[in-house]
């Protein structure tokens, strides 16, 4: 009998309901109290049972002086639950075309601010910056303006060079930084060496990153106190990242090679 309330409950019954059904299955008619002694169910909640297998079309009540109830012919019962699984089956599938079209415009209906994400920290800046690195697939382009965090590196940081060896191209424009050019040559010189692909101006309007065609990443300085407010923007937005690859060209065509600049600078390496 135990096999038969696991099988039973498998198939959505409760326990308790299980356990009533195969205890209306050993004889014609049974008492509320006669079922909660056979069924081992409290005698609280035996109407409560019954009532819900009334209504699953397992048995039915027969009313009289004192209340019997009678086991469905499970062969009648269960075809009712194969149809009643059959209604749910196709009412499920009906919901699902209904509702997709719904969540696949959930992006139309998201807050205009939600493609924007702001960091102020040094440290929440640059790991925000190594995953977007680690995320492209394509390319890396960026503006690259003083001061600069590597003012005395000379190797390529870890990300960086784990997203080239998988194939993303990188290409920089560094703003040169007067205060040593000959250092400035030299790291510039080392980069280029292990695969980025340089270019030199004096001057670029922003610090920015562009993540293949969909991310860009750049700073906002506080004009009146600049030495107190680092913030970044990281948008997602393909029509922005477009117009920016559009204008990182337009000055990447304006600027020098690294060999140009040390030429003109006349610097030694």
């Amino acid at each position: 009998m135990k096999d038969y309330i696991t099988r039973l409950i498998k198939i959505g019954l409760t326990e308790n309901e299980a356990k009533v059904y195969c205890c209306l299955l050993r004889k014609e008619y049974f008492t509320a109290t006669e079922i909660s002694q056979c069924a081992g169910v409290n005698r609280s909640k035996i109407y409560q049972v019954l009532h819900s297998l009334i209504l699953r079309g397992l048995c039915i009540e027969k009313l009289g002086k004192v209340r019997k109830y009678e086991a469905i012919d499970p062969k009648i019962a269960f075809t009712k639950l194969i149809e009643d699984e059959k209604s749910k089956l196709s009412e499920i599938a009906n919901l699902s075309k209904i509702l997709s079209p719904i969540f696949r415009k959930k992006k139309d209906n998201s807050s205009p601010l939600d493609f924007i994400q702001v960091f102020c920290t040094p440290a929440s800046i640059i790991k925000k910056h190594h995953k977007l690195e680690l995320n492209s697939k394509k390319f890396v382009l960026s503006f690259c303006k003083p001061p600069y965090a590597m003012t005395r590196k000379f190797e390529i940081h870890a990300e960086q060079r784990k997203s080239m060896d998988s194939g993303v191209v990188y290409k920089s424009i560094y703003e040169v930084e007067t205060e040593n050019k000959t250092l400035f040559a030299r790291r510039m010189k080392s980069f280029e060496n292990q695969g980025e692909e340089i270019k030199i101006l004096y001057h670029l309007p922003i610090k920015l990153h562009v993540f293949d065609q969909c991310t860009v990443m750049f700073s906002m300085i506080n004009k009146i106190k600049p030495e107190s407010n680092l913030t970044y923007l990281v948008i997602e937005h393909s029509d922005l990242a477009e117009t920016l690859i559009a204008t990182f060209y337009l000055y990447w065509k304006e600027a020098i090679s690294v060999s140009d600049f040390i030429r003109k600078e006349n610097i030694s390496i």
